[in-house]
């Protein structure tokens, strides 16, 4: 039987607000302009997540829908909750893999399936994430399921990305957290949009500034894979990923794992950065 709840269950593409507002936040006096990414989903049926409508554009465009899918959730990240959505909606077979780890919050996959019981949970035994990863790819090529590429790592997701940025790249500056480099191989391409025409780079006068909490190689070689040659600023964090900041917070929503840290680090740092800034916001705070 159905309940009132599901009755009453909203398409999961008319929450995703395409268009988030930019807020005018301050530093020190200056003015720092703040993509609300996690204004995107609505923070009951979606999560509060910039990528949202990347990941629908990956799964209509790239997906066959007549075999089942999976995607291998990490803590920290909403992308069980979000691929369940889309799927559901799009009648795609989707199983949720997660690494069965006591340390894995599994509160965060009571309330998906609550909400979308569609959803198949599959555990996966727990180890390094590359180790999980090729277990599940091992077990997808057996059962014949299908899995997105790592991280969301495709022209659809990245080129979506890019599209979103286009009306903002006339900033001096971008900052903005990064954990695979995926999503902000887009922002570098749409910012620098009109940089990128040029075979030859002249002298920047406009910059990228990123924290990640893996590393900077891994982020420069997600980059170059996705056509992004342009020398941008990469640090990594002081703080560890798992470290959720307690205690310090931001003046909007921010992931604890990212974009906090990003924040933390404008803040500390905004007196060597000149010219009109733009930060993205990539995702709100996560709750599990």
């Amino acid at each position: 039987m159905e309940t009132s709840e599901s009755l009453n269950k909203p398409s999961a593409s008319e929450l995703v607000n395409e268009n988030p507002p930019v807020e005018v936040y301050k530093i020190k006096g200056r003015d720092v302009h703040v993509v609300r990414g996690d204004l995107v989903g609505d923070g009951y049926w979606l999560p509060r997540w910039s990528k949202l409508g990347a990941i629908r554009n990956l799964l209509v465009n790239y997906v066959d829908k007549s075999k089942p899918l999976t995607h291998m959730a990490v803590d920290g990240s909403w992308s069980g909750w979000a691929l369940a959505a889309f799927c559901e909606e799009l009648d795609i077979e989707f199983y949720y893999s997660y690494p069965d780890s006591k340390k894995f919050n599994r509160q965060i996959l009571e309330d998906t399936v609550n909400k979308y019981p569609k959803t198949k949970l599959n555990p996966v035994k727990p180890n390094m994430l590359a180790i999980m990863y090729n277990s599940l790819k091992g077990q997808v090529k057996r059962d014949g399921w299908q899995m997105l590429p790592y991280a969301f790592d495709h022209p659809y997701f990245v080129d979506y990305m890019r599209d979103q940025i286009l009306p903002y790249n006339d900033f001096d500056n971008l900052v903005a957290s990064s954990g695979s480099g995926v999503m902000l191989s887009g922002l570098v391409k749409g910012f620098y949009d009109e940089e990128l025409k040029e075979f030859f780079h002249p002298e920047l006068t406009r910059h990228v500034w990123t924290t990640c909490v893996s590393s900077e190689n891994s982020i420069q070689k997600t980059l170059n894979k996705n056509g992004v040659h342009i020398p941008i600023h990469i640090r990594k964090s002081e703080y560890d990923f798992q470290d959720r900041m307690d205690g310090y917070e931001a003046p909007f929503p921010c992931n604890q794992f990212w974009d906090l840290k990003q924040w933390r680090w404008l803040e500390d740092n905004i007196d060597e950065i000149e010219g009109s800034i733009l930060f993205w916001n990539i995702g709100g705070k996560y709750n599990y």
